[in-house]
């Protein structure tokens, strides 16, 4: 009588089961870091110009008078749609330094009640193919001092409506900001509460020159 042929190894169960966690946590971990990759806009910086009137834009002829026009018109509606609100007057000028608020009425009948920055510059894109949406920017008091003054906004530099910092040292217009400052833009008016109006990004003026975000025609 024949004895029965061998039984094949079982592989205890607890080792396959850990096999299979460990393809999924491997192929998860893969997924995740492509999934950041695209969304972190945070990977390269744009070039962007900034300019406190449109003459400035149109004399340094880096873009067209019509995309210069067509950017201060821009950042005019957009202004008076999304600058920030506060409460006070106070709240106000100590985001944005002294003098450098006005009362929303003067701006927005929907800010009647409230306080905004002044529009202090505006950014557009370097080149019309960046794509970028024209940003209006308002003075940022120095950090170091709680408060600066309306007219001289490169002590502090520059903030977005949403609160993406532009460090921009004066004088130039080409300024590099990290994709993230450029790309995000107000599509509401934030209700600022007292003791924070966030700094998420920073720009540096180059050596050459500064580059700030937002873009319009061509």
């Amino acid at each position: 009588m024949s004895e029965p042929a061998p039984e094949a190894p079982k592989i205890p169960r607890r080792s396959k089961r850990s096999a299979t966690i460990s393809l999924v946590l491997v192929a998860g971990a893969g997924a995740a870091a492509v999934g950041l990759a695209r969304l972190d806009a945070t990977q390269k910086d744009e070039d962007v110009l900034v300019y406190g009137t449109l003459g400035a834009c149109i004399a340094e002829r880096l873009r067209s008078p019509e995309a210069c026009t067509d950017a201060d018109r821009a950042a005019r509606t957009a202004y008076a749609a999304t600058a920030p609100r506060y409460e006070t007057l106070a709240d106000c000028e100590r985001h944005h330094g002294s003098g450098g608020c006005v009362p929303g009425v003067s701006v927005t009948a929907e800010a009647a009640d409230k306080y905004l920055p002044a529009m202090a510059a505006f950014m557009m894109g370097r080149t019309e193919e960046q794509n970028l949406a024209v940003q209006p920017l308002y003075a940022h008091a120095p950090e170091e001092q709680g408060q600066g003054h309306a007219g001289a906004a490169h002590m502090g530099g520059y903030c977005t409506g949403w609160g993406g910092r532009v460090a921009y040292a004066g004088g130039a217009s080409r300024v590099h900001v990290p994709a993230s400052v450029a790309h995000t833009t107000s599509s509401t008016p934030r209700l600022v509460a007292r003791g924070g109006f966030g700094g998420t990004g920073r720009a540096m003026a180059s050596a050459g020159g500064g580059h700030a975000a937002g873009s319009g025609g061509g």
